[in-house]
């Protein structure tokens, strides 16, 4: 191939072994200092692309390609995996599996040390990669004893100190909270100013990429259906919808309230990616006052409060502590209540004790002071099998849960174990499977499906046994903008219907504002706020010390209170029956 980039794929066609077409007449092109972002629903390609390009397919993962590769100026699939590394550097989404030395100075030493750089040089690499990602200084931490953050950071710092020319990154933040989120954004920030590098990031995160991507392409079932420039790419709603994409809420915002600069006449759509919300903001002030955007003083829809019942878990000054050293206190003194029938979400950044008190309310951990009550009765008074029965928790992590040998025994297992009649068992297995949309891999090796699906099952399993509480643990993690929606439509309706409690732990604000009346703040191991959802989002300054920003549609109505906008919307929706277009004769 003639003047090509750092990558260049043309016409690329690859089949996984079992005949899995993954993507089909892939054509990508990268330069130098160009930052790609690759979107698409789980199942879309994204990863297999990512695997291509760093040389995993085929040394990891076998099948048949078609079409031409380029990274550097060679081809992955002709040089061996260490060859390619030297070009290529890969960092995923779980830092866990890439990090294994016992201190930060080794990790990042142990890639150039294998390829026989001289000491003095890998020292100047370890401290240049270190200063980028902003971890000088702790060159001799475990990475075991790092944030999720700085676990990601490190990672991505050890893939530098190899000095390849293209960086891809396959959804490095989808396990991060807020905090680790920025974090790792601000040094792939970083990395993209230099402009040394061609970087393909993948990711279901479309507002934190918004304002950095040069190029973005779309995938949906191993195609392309969108490639180009951000400003055109993500003006094409309705595209990126049906590839089950979430657009970015200051495009949707654009697109509904700019529709005439969106949709110029024999022109490509085009948005504004590079907007902040106060500019955003101060955009549809002048609008107003030109006359080209009305404001309608409607009422904000709210969630419907839960009736007056006695709490179905509370706990009294919880305090758990882990041994070290250093020993750690992972919750003080929590003393909260729980009514039944609620929907609460449950809120911090990583290490705030959100997995912690869940895991209390299922008996996984003792307290060393306080108790947890179910119903008004201690949990320990009860055994494993009956607070089974009462509360079930998904776990952040599915492939905890998971250990049988198809979808269809997972579901079973617990079935069997409390007791259920034979005869009615595969009837709820079936219910169950097809409730999350596996009935057609019933049969499957739980290890076979996707990271989303597994956690599908997760929640199948779970739902099975018929609890009146059920937990979920950061069920967004990995899942696409499709997949986050249809967890929580399932907790809404076992909510609905079913009349269940519902304690959801997210990093999502926006999913959590559609669905839950109440949430609870934990900062350090403590509440730090607690109250009706609308109420806590607009407490900025509280929110601002555990790393959590209000919801997009929540920071906008704020900077909009001059026009009479109320500062308690939540969602989009709400919003745009509050300010909509004036429309103009032509």
């Amino acid at each position: 191939m003639d003047n090509h980039g750092l990558i260049d794929l043309q016409n690329v066609t690859f089949t996984y072994e079992g005949d899995v077409v993954a993507l089909s007449n892939l054509n990508l092109h990268a330069e130098r200092g160009e930052f790609v972002v690759v979107l698409g629903a789980n199942g879309a390609g994204k990863s297999t692309l990512c695997y291509l390009i760093s040389g995993i397919v085929p040394h990891i993962y076998g099948g048949r390609r078609r079409g031409d590769v380029l990274v550097g100026d060679i081809d992955p699939w002709d040089e061996p995996l260490y060859i390619t590394a030297q070009k290529c550097g890969l960092l995923m989404q779980d830092p866990e599996v890439q990090l294994f030395m016992p201190t930060i100075k080794a990790e990042l030493a142990f890639g150039p040390a294998n390829l026989g750089v001289e000491r003095a040089a890998i020292f100047q690499r370890t401290q240049s990669a270190l200063a980028l990602v902003r971890m000088s200084g702790l060159e001799k931490r475990n990475p075991r004893d790092l944030s999720g953050g700085q676990k990601q950071r490190t990672a991505l710092a050890s893939v530098l100190t190899m000095e390849p020319k293209i960086l891809v990154l396959d959804e490095p933040t989808s396990q991060l909270d807020p905090l680790g989120r920025w974090e790792v954004g601000e040094a792939i920030e970083q990395l993209k100013h230099q402009g040394e590098l061609a970087i393909i990031m993948t990711t279901h995160e479309t507002e934190e990429i918004l304002h950095l991507a040069d190029q973005v392409l779309v995938l949906e079932k191993g195609e392309t259906v969108l490639q180009g420039k951000p400003a055109q790419v993500f003006a094409q709603i309705q595209k990126l919808e049906h590839a089950g994409i979430k657009t970015p809420a200051m495009v949707r915002t654009q697109v509904h309230l700019f529709p005439r600069s969106t949709k110029k006449q024999n022109s490509t759509p085009e948005v504004k990616t590079s907007l902040s919300v106060p500019e955003l903001a101060k955009d549809i002030q002048c609008a107003y006052h030109n006359g080209s955007i009305m404001v309608n003083p409607l009422s904000v829809s709210e969630l419907p409060p839960v009736s007056a019942s006695a709490p179905i878990i509370e706990t009294v000054d919880l305090t758990i502590e882990f041994p070290g050293p250093p020993r750690v206190t992972a919750l003080q003194k929590i003393s909260t209540r729980i009514q039944q029938g609620e929907f609460v979400g449950i809120i911090g950044q990583n290490g705030s004790g959100k997995s912690t008190l869940v895991k209390c309310f299922v008996g996984l951990l003792r307290a060393k002071e306080g108790d947890v009550l179910f119903k008004g009765k201690s949990i320990k008074n009860l055994s494993i099998g009956e607070i089974a029965r009462r509360i079930g928790l998904v776990l952040q992590n599915p492939d905890y849960q998971l250990f049988t040998s198809s979808c269809r025994d997972e579901v079973r297992f617990a079935l069997n174990n409390v007791g259920i009649p034979s005869n009615e068992i595969e009837e709820l297995v079936d219910k169950a499977l097809d409730l999350v949309g596996l009935k057609s891999e019933a049969d499957l090796f739980p290890f076979r499906l996707s990271f989303g699906d597994r956690r599908k099952l997760a929640v199948a399993a779970t739902i099975a046994l018929d609890p009146e509480v059920l937990i979920m643990d950061e069920p967004t993690t990995a899942q696409d903008h499709r997949g986050r929606y249809q967890l929580a439509d399932l907790a809404k309706q076992f909510h609905e219907e079913k009349k269940g409690t519902v304690l959801m732990i997210t990093h999502d604000v926006d999913l959590i504002a559609r669905y839950a009346q109440r949430l609870i703040v934990l900062h350090n191991g403590k509440v730090l706020l607690d109250g009706p959802t609308q109420e806590v989002f607009i407490q900025v300054d509280e929110l601002k010390k555990s790393f959590v920003v209000p919801p997009f549609a929540t920071q906008l109505a704020m900077q909009l209170q001059p026009l009479g906008i109320p500062p308690s919307i939540m969602v989009l929706d709400d919003l745009f029956r509050c300010l909509t277009p004036v429309p103009r004769m032509e």
